[in-house]
């Protein structure tokens, strides 16, 4: 069993899994903070919600794990990838004593350096679909690059040609994934200003949803002015910037609701409103209903699966 001792706690507390248990990890390694691997982690307990800050594929190889992306249950078998996105919330319900896996972790600043093509068009794929089962083949190669990083971060060289070598290894990992989730043959891409735009966009609203809520704070941020951004923002994704960043804060608030104990008030704190009674108006013309009746809708719908087994 190997554990690269330069992997301390808190790199691990910064990517919310301090639920990991290193003593029964069959080995870690990283690569300045732009790469990391965990091969065969384990845990104590089940994942808690957190949400992620780097993109995140994990490939099972055996076992079961059951979970959610954003809300959205997710189911992980062997020979099946999952890719995460950075600001997505990941969370399980219950992961197999038997389950084997490696997890790998790479940087959205480390991408960025990559010339990966739309980068707008894979995120908006892999959003809607987070998990793809793989064929043999394909797994097997998979496994082939991940064990090829493992062992060039081994040979501790840490030159600029260790870097071109994995950025080569990254491009090859968004060819894979690319075929694998096959996007529209249908020609109608996103244009490359559309697309540089977007990802700009939901860079900043990743890291200031929860005090910005204005769209003219983002369009500040890229120079640019607010009806261009809204105007290339939908044609692009097909969603306005404003609807883009009421999402972003609804999905944090029923994360909060459906998984911690913090009152509607605190909540209401941590995504910058004004007053309890705002975010809750807020959230009840998104939603449809109250955050303390959808709080108790979440109850209910826990009782009745409980009684259900």
């Amino acid at each position: 069993m190997y554990h690269n001792e330069k992997l301390n706690q808190k790199r691990l507390d910064d990517l919310q899994m301090s639920r990991i248990d290193l003593s029964c990890t069959e080995w870690f390694e990283q690569f300045r903070e732009d790469i990391l691997i965990l091969h065969n982690p384990r845990f104590r307990g089940d994942w808690e919600p957190y949400k992620l800050k780097q993109v995140l594929l994990v490939l099972c190889n055996g076992g079961d794990v059951y979970g959610a992306i954003n809300l959205h249950p997710i189911h992980l078998q062997k020979d099946s990838l999952l890719i995460a996105l950075p600001s997505q919330i990941a969370e399980s319900n219950n992961v197999d004593e038997s389950f084997k896996g490696t997890f790998l972790l790479m940087s959205e600043h480390f991408l960025s350096r990559i010339n990966i093509g739309d980068i707008y068009l894979f995120h908006k794929h892999v959003e809607n679909n987070p998990v793809y089962k793989l064929d043999e083949r394909t797994a097997t190669t998979f496994r082939s690059l991940i064990e090829l990083v493992h062992n060039i971060i081994l040979s501790e060289d840490n030159s600029s040609g260790t870097e071109e070598m994995f950025s080569l290894i990254s491009r090859l990992f968004y060819i894979l994934i690319s075929r694998i989730i096959n996007p529209s043959s249908n020609a109608q891409e996103t244009g490359q200003r559309h697309s540089e735009v977007m990802m700009q966009f939901l860079q900043l609203l990743r890291q200031h949803y929860r005090d910005h809520r204005d769209v003219g704070f983002y369009a500040d941020k890229m120079s640019i002015s607010a009806k261009y951004m809204t105007t290339l923002v939908k044609k692009a994704s097909g969603k306005s910037a404003i609807q883009w960043i009421e999402d972003y804060v609804i999905l944090d608030a029923k994360a909060q609701l459906s998984s911690t104990v913090n009152t509607i008030q605190q909540i209401a704190f941590e995504l910058n409103f004004p007053s309890q009674s705002l975010f809750g108006r807020y959230f009840k013309r998104a939603v449809g209903m109250s955050p303390s009746d959808y709080r108790i809708s979440l109850r209910q719908t826990h009782m009745l699966e409980t009684r259900s087994y």
